[in-house]
């Protein structure tokens, strides 16, 4: 049984990892929305929403260093697997609310969700590597690619720049 000290601990990590954790996937997702939002159009919103990836992930941010631990303990640390696991359920919910907005247009509302996924694909082959443990060369070099465009930067000023992006993009789907 799970003494109060840790489950304190564990729920102080939920916090963080809900109010300060953003891009990881949902910056990305929810710009990928932003596109899909303005441009229905699925030929032209999907590969936007894909492009859209690597001119965010120029911009500094911070996200758990998953390459970091896997090389040094074989998998990614417990704190970091809560981290993404909670990054991708608030990007797959805010990406259901925000094509919600657009029903009854279900093709609508679709490519909505499709652009989301289509943001965060990369991010989410890398999973396969990082959480599966398969080990393919393929995903070595999506990984080594990805890893040499990125900027990271500490917790607070990666984040507080996650978080703008997201400010940003949910005004422009607003807009």
């Amino acid at each position: 049984m799970a003494t109060s000290n840790s489950l304190s601990r564990y729920h102080n990590l939920l916090i963080y990892a809900i109010l300060f954790n953003y891009m990881l996937e949902l910056p990305h997702a929810v710009v990928g929305a932003a596109i899909a939002t303005k441009i229905p159009n699925p030929w032209i919103a999907l590969p936007l929403a894909f492009l859209s990836h690597f001119p965010l992930d120029l911009i500094p941010h911070w996200n758990p260093s998953l390459y970091t631990e896997t090389k040094k303990y074989g998998q990614p640390t417990r704190k970091s697997t809560i981290i993404v696991t909670i990054d991708t359920l608030l990007s797959l919910g805010t990406g259901f609310f925000i094509a919600s907005r657009v029903t009854p247009d279900l093709n609508h509302a679709l490519v909505i969700i499709l652009a989301c996924f289509a943001a965060v694909v990369l991010d989410v082959v890398e999973g396969f590597y990082f959480f599966l443990g398969v080990r393919a060369k393929f995903l070595e070099d999506l990984i080594n690619f990805q890893r040499s465009f990125q900027k990271k930067l500490p917790v607070k000023p990666g984040l507080l720049i996650q978080g703008l992006i997201i400010l940003l993009a949910f005004l422009f789907i607003y807009s």
